[in-house]
């Protein structure tokens, strides 16, 4: 049985995700990764897919608050691949988080999990702000994957009553709902995310599960701001949801 240093883990999750090892030049991790980490509920001791894991940050912060769980990081770019095995060997976890490269259109599991991760690419191509560089546009656009390709790579790995959690679009979600039903996946939870109380939805956060019955729980709005210009600053029901972020990740881009 593997022991845990306690205090080290407490130490490393006030430092999250600063000192995290990214690709130059490449796609920059946003809040929205850290959220979908504190939104997840997998159960004790069980295993799971970061399918698209960039830099590892989705799996790693989830190891921070469940340090009992396993998981296979799932990237398609080579240097991506290298950042999140580096930065599982810093936070020494590399021996509950391996990281293989291949694409979520072809790649498959050799054993079934209990829960799936993603932040796939929100958009179609030609649509939104044009990405410089070839990994920054692969992880804003569904060039190489599309949502389908993620959600059916998920139910195929997934065990029935399985967990399949992801972040998106609202502007998406009927197309989302469809994929999922397509694929045997039954929404079971969703929570919106605002800029400002005040604002539309940016982003939404859900969980569905694969063979699951009907039934869908929509979750209090998730606040991220308050005040404006240079008062703004971060709620503390966000602070409260996701801790990490007191950490404020320097150098980040938008997932948008």
């Amino acid at each position: 049985m593997v022991e845990f240093d306690t205090n080290a883990i407490l130490k490393q999750r006030d430092f999250f995700p600063r000192g995290m090892v990214q690709p130059e030049g490449g796609y920059r991790f946003s809040l929205d990764s850290l959220l979908l980490a504190c939104f997840v509920h997998p159960g004790r001791r069980h295993s799971g897919l970061d399918l698209g894991c960039g830099c590892g940050v989705v799996g790693l912060a989830m190891l921070l608050r469940r340090p009992d769980l396993k998981i296979l990081g799932v990237e398609s770019e080579a240097l991506s691949v290298e950042c999140a095995r580096e930065n599982s060997v810093r936070l020494h976890f590399s021996s509950m988080m391996n990281v293989t490269q291949g694409d979520v259109k072809e790649w498959r599991p050799d054993a079934v999990v209990d829960f799936v991760v993603s932040n796939p690419p929100y958009r179609k191509l030609g649509q939104g702000r044009v990405s410089q560089g070839e990994s920054r546009q692969a992880a804003r656009f569904e060039g190489k994957g599309d949502f389908a390709g993620f959600a059916r790579c998920a139910a195929l790995a997934l065990k029935t009553r399985g967990k399949f959690t992801f972040v998106h679009l609202p502007e998406r979600i009927p197309e989302l709902l469809a994929v999922l039903s397509k694929n045997g996946l039954e929404p079971k939870r969703m929570r919106m995310v605002h800029g400002r109380a005040d604002e539309n939805a940016t982003m939404v956060l859900i969980e569905a599960i694969k063979a699951g019955g009907g039934g869908l729980i929509v979750e209090p709005p998730l606040v991220l701001h308050q005040g404006h210009g240079k008062q703004t600053q971060l709620t503390e029901q966000v602070l409260e949801f996701c801790p990490f972020l007191r950490s404020k990740h320097e150098g980040s881009d938008e997932h948008e």
